[in-house]
């Protein structure tokens, strides 16, 4: 019986060579794993390679995205030097001002008007006192009325505004968008 036992033995050993081989289970997840890995990341660089559209909104917006922002330009008026109105003693105002503009035309027509703006510019500071000019809040309002100037002198203003600090009338303020200048500012100020 013991050669009977042998012969099947040996049967199902030839059945199981002749039967193909398993497919691991292992070999087909890792292939899936790398399907999907591969689909996740081509996806993730379609979405962040491509950039997302702009929301559609009004008119007013979509006009904003057409025109890029220009960035501002410093156009420098130089170095002043004035004599003060006497209150105690004599004293002299020595400041470098640069102003800041937003619209690009204006630095030609700055350029064009540039003696008649010092001229303004210097008759103004030289009506100052030192007691105006101490404080913050002196030099805010000097800023506005050289702005003053400035537009009076390039025809974005219809009124010449007051020289004489004893007029006292502080110039009306246009909007910055309105005129293109933006700013006026004190890149040295020295009272001695």
């Amino acid at each position: 019986m013991a050669k009977a036992a042998k012969p099947a033995t040996q049967a199902t050993e030839a059945e199981e060579a002749d039967a193909p081989p398993k497919k691991s289970k292992k070999k087909l997840i890792l292939f899936i794993t790398a399907v999907v890995l591969l689909m996740g990341g081509g996806a993730a660089a379609f979405l962040l390679l491509n950039p997302a559209p702009a929301p559609k909104r009004g008119g007013a917006a979509s006009a904003e995205v057409a025109r890029p922002e220009i960035p501002p330009k410093f156009i420098d008026l130089g170095q002043f030097t004035a004599n003060l109105t006497r209150e105690d003693q004599d004293r002299y105002l020595q400041v470098a001002i640069s102003l800041k503009v937003t619209k690009p035309e204006l630095e030609e027509k700055i350029k064009e008007s540039k003696p008649e703006i010092l001229h303004r510019v210097n008759m103004l500071l030289q009506s100052k006192r030192p007691s105006e000019l101490s404080t913050f809040d002196g030099k805010e309002k000097l800023a506005q009325q050289i702005k003053a100037q400035v537009e009076y002198v390039l025809g974005l203003r219809k009124i010449a505004p007051v020289i004489n600090s004893e007029q006292g009338a502080m110039p009306i303020e246009t909007s910055a968008s309105k005129s293109g200048i933006t700013d006026v500012l004190f890149t040295s100020f020295i009272i001695q």
